[in-house]
């Protein structure tokens, strides 16, 4: 009885060393988990759930079905450098956002990495600054920084510098993620806030070097929208479908520089009547698609938040007007 009740001791014993065993390598594996997370920058959703869905399937089903809506002309140059996007709610231009992205991941060359351009909404971007390192989290999960790319350009301009906190409340490239997630699952991104100063046509050139001697076929995403007008915005063209026209026709003057590449007008343009948020960007990926060999900009879809809603509420009062571009540069 006694060599039983031994053994049994024994045993108790040894389980019990194994369950601590387990909880002490369990405890090791989350801690080491969370300090990789503390260590590493990620940056987390910020327009979740209210520029687009929260998620995971509702917000890839969405992704997906706004890629399917794009219809891309039959003549679209097989050979493209990169392109402009909007960055508003996906109900208002995710169609347009999602047409640029689509036709550059139809382009013949195989893409591993985009440079995103970003506005800056919230004031924190002084120069070029870089969210050089980590991940960027979406509903769809997570996205690496190239941080070979961004390090290449860090090192050798002092235009750029590496500030991932300039990135945190900016929703210009985070509405874009999910999209380039849902059709180029692998890509690695280079986030950058592009401020819209008359350094930015510099920083652009910087960055089509840079990509040219060392990175190729890596394409450059500029983000913006075009003219506020209307609503709680300035309304210098008077109110309904009088101030809809002339929102169109302010953004037919930055539309014309954008086609033609004239990146040195385009910060000038926006100053002088306040037809881009994004003029930094706009000027910024202009000037890097000309270093890389575009030629021409091609506007591929045309739309503003006005025409949006009242093709859904034809008789809704509001006569807010933001309008939207779908521009690759061939």
């Amino acid at each position: 009885m006694r060599i039983f009740f031994s053994a049994l001791f024994f045993k108790v014993i040894a389980i019990v060393c194994l369950i601590d065993n387990i909880i002490i390598l369990s405890a090791r594996l989350v801690f080491s988990s969370l300090l990789k997370e503390v260590m590493m920058n990620i940056r987390y959703p910020y327009r979740a759930g209210t520029f687009y869905e929260s998620a995971s399937n509702p917000c890839r089903l969405e992704a997906d079905r706004l890629l399917d809506s794009v219809d891309l002309p039959q003549d679209l140059p097989s050979k493209l450098y990169g392109g402009l996007v909007p960055h508003a709610g996906w109900m208002y231009s995710g169609h347009i956002a999602a047409t640029t992205i689509a036709a550059l991941a139809q382009s013949e060359d195989k893409i591993e990495s985009i440079v995103l351009l970003g506005a800056d909404h919230v004031g924190q971007a002084r120069q070029a600054e870089v969210f050089d390192s980590g991940t960027w989290r979406t509903p769809l999960g997570d996205v690496l920084v190239d941080s070979e790319i961004a390090s290449a350009l860090i090192e050798t301009s002092e235009l750029f510098s590496a500030n991932p906190g300039a990135h945190e409340r900016e929703h210009s490239l985070e509405v874009q993620i999910p999209l380039l997630q849902a059709v180029l699952p692998n890509v690695r991104i280079v986030p950058i806030a592009v401020p819209p100063t008359d350094r930015a046509t510099d920083i652009g050139r910087h960055i089509g070097h840079t990509l040219m001697e060392r990175f190729p076929n890596v394409p450059v995403i500029g983000s913006t929208d075009l003219t506020h007008h209307g609503g709680h915005f300035p309304t210098p063209g008077g109110h309904g479908e009088v101030g809809v026209q002339w929102s169109r026709d302010n953004d037919k003057r930055m539309l014309d520089l954008i086609e033609a590449m004239n990146g040195e007008s385009i910060v000038a343009e926006a100053n002088l009547r306040a037809n881009a948020c994004g003029a930094g960007p706009i000027a910024a990926t202009v000037s890097a698609c000309r270093v890389l060999g575009g030629a021409k900009g091609l506007i591929l879809e045309y739309s503003n938040s006005y025409d949006v809603i009242h093709r859904m509420y034809p008789d809704d009062p509001d006569d807010t007007t933001v309008g939207y571009a779908s521009v690759v540069f061939a």
